[in-house]
């Protein structure tokens, strides 16, 4: 009875941190300014109904969704990302089922589900109106579901039709995560038929045609309509890649001094632990598990740089290689749920514990509520536009002109709260733009020559409001910048 009130509590407290979670990025939907990325997404694909087509910036379901929602709902950036807070609660959906098959102390639980979740880099796109949370919730059903029914003995087939149709939605989802779904299949494919080799038909029939149905169905547009010249952002080198994805995982703290030590702790300790387990020769259940998605994370590395090597095709960075971080975890933690055989290899465990509680509780002080790391210059573009919305009621402003930084946000508001300015254009014109909204950091230049004075800075980006000096100083002494 103790062991099951044990295990209920565990339930209890694992279920509502995975609850604040979604909060936290339900509210981050709501109050973040939509950035550059996500209304090009919106402005040019999805307002103009071509969100079928391929693109770069075009995530297929991602933007099929978007237009359902906003149409249905209306347009704002909670509508807009509302595809976005689907792929969030898959992810951490199935980042709870993981921890909980881990079988492991709710210490141990509760430390990789941080890491799983509350990673910054992961939890931005968890949030952003791209197609990565959807493509990483996808992604982890796959693996979860699958292994799920070789740890408690469940129906093959339907566990293997499940991980295909999961992954072909990820990879309807986000393009680039091709090739790693292509690898968890491969690698779900090779468990079950060890498992069930007289049942070779129906299983590889499970792995591969719902997975290639849901594909076609969604995707099977735009993958024939494919244009050249759309795969241009990537590494040149494995360094690169993860250096990427570290940069962006320990972005932004204010305990500085931990940083140095989160990734190579957690590797060292993780080694050692590992080797230790090799060398004794230890056998757990779960560790096959963490044999499969090393293999999975291991193969798709390799898969990447041979493209690269072979084709020219870059490498994943950043955002594109979102998915290896998840997959290191997944390794993390079983390495972390496997018991230790002696008093030493308790120790050694109890190291890397310690090592993946630190990256947690690092990962935690990087809780931000107001911008997201690849486009921190955004987060003030809604205040901005309520100015830019004030100076056309007050002061009759119809023409806006913006830099590159702000022109698609500030044209998704437009659409989303209409008033009488016209379209914002790119292009400052003396004899007609009466706003320039600029970025002093990004476009420093562009000011020079045009005997504006900058009459607005906003208090947390390098946005600034640019006009004529008479009509800078007449908008100051209107209402709009009154306190």
């Amino acid at each position: 009875m103790r062991s099951s009130r044990t295990e209920v509590r565990s339930r209890w407290i694992l279920g509502a941190v995975a609850v604040f979670a979604m909060a936290w990025a339900v509210t981050r939907a709501a109050v973040q300014s939509i950035t550059i990325d996500e209304s090009v997404t919106y402005n040019v694909f999805v307002f103009q109904r071509i969100y079928l087509q391929y693109a770069a910036n075009n995530h297929i379901l991602n933007s099929t969704l978007m237009y359902g929602f906003t149409k249905w709902l209306g347009l704002s950036q909670f509508t807009a990302r509302l595809p976005a807070l689907i792929g969030a609660g898959l992810y951490i959906a199935a980042a709870y089922r993981l921890c909980r098959l881990l079988g492991v102390s709710l210490f141990v639980q509760l430390t990789v589900f941080v890491c799983l979740v509350f990673n910054p880099f992961i939890f931005d796109y968890l949030v952003a109106a791209r197609g990565y949370g959807l493509a990483l919730g996808f992604l982890m059903w796959a693996i979860v579901y699958s292994a799920e029914s070789h740890m408690q003995e469940r129906s093959l087939v339907v566990a293997c039709a499940v991980s295909s149709a999961c992954s072909g939605m990820s990879v309807n989802a986000n393009l680039s995560f091709a090739f790693v779904n292509l690898v968890a299949m491969a690698v779900i494919l090779f468990c079950a038929l060890y498992r069930r080799p007289n049942q070779w038909v129906s299983v590889l029939a499970a792995c591969t045609l719902p997975g290639a149905a849901v594909t076609a169905i969604v995707s099977g547009y735009a993958l024939t309509h494919w244009r050249p010249g759309e795969l241009i952002y990537g590494a040149k080198s494995l360094g690169e890649t993860f250096a990427t994805i570290i940069a962006a995982s320990l972005f932004q703290t204010r305990f500085v001094f931990l940083k140095p030590l989160v990734f190579p702790l957690v590797g060292v300790t993780g080694l050692i632990w590992l080797s230790y387990l090799i060398v004794s020769r230890t056998k757990a259940k779960i560790a096959r598990f963490g044999g499969a998605a090393a293999a999975l994370f291991a193969v798709t590395v390799v898969l990447h740089w041979m493209a690269f090597r072979l084709f020219g095709i870059l490498l994943p960075k950043d955002r594109t290689a979102i998915y290896l971080f998840p997959l290191f975890m997944i390794v993390a933690g079983v390495l972390a749920a496997i018991p230790p055989p002696s008093v030493l290899g308790r120790n050694l465990r109890a190291c890397f514990i310690g090592a993946l509680a630190l990256m947690a509780t690092y990962f935690l002080l990087c809780l931000r509520l107001t911008y997201f790391k690849e486009w921190q210059w955004d987060a003030d573009v809604q205040n901005t536009y309520a100015v830019l919305t004030c100076l056309n009621r007050e002061h009759q402003v119809t023409h806006v002109a913006s830099t590159w930084e702000y022109r698609g946000p500030l044209n998704f508001y437009q659409l989303a709260e209409p008033n009488s300015i016209q379209e914002i254009d790119d292009k400052f014109d003396p004899q007609q733009t009466q706003v320039y909204v600029v970025d002093t950091y990004h476009s420093r230049d562009e000011l020079q020559g045009k005997n504006l004075k900058i009459f607005y800075r906003s208090p947390i980006t390098d946005l600034a409001l640019a006009a004529s000096p008479p009509l800078a100083d007449d908008y100051v002494a209107g209402v709009c910048f009154r306190l």
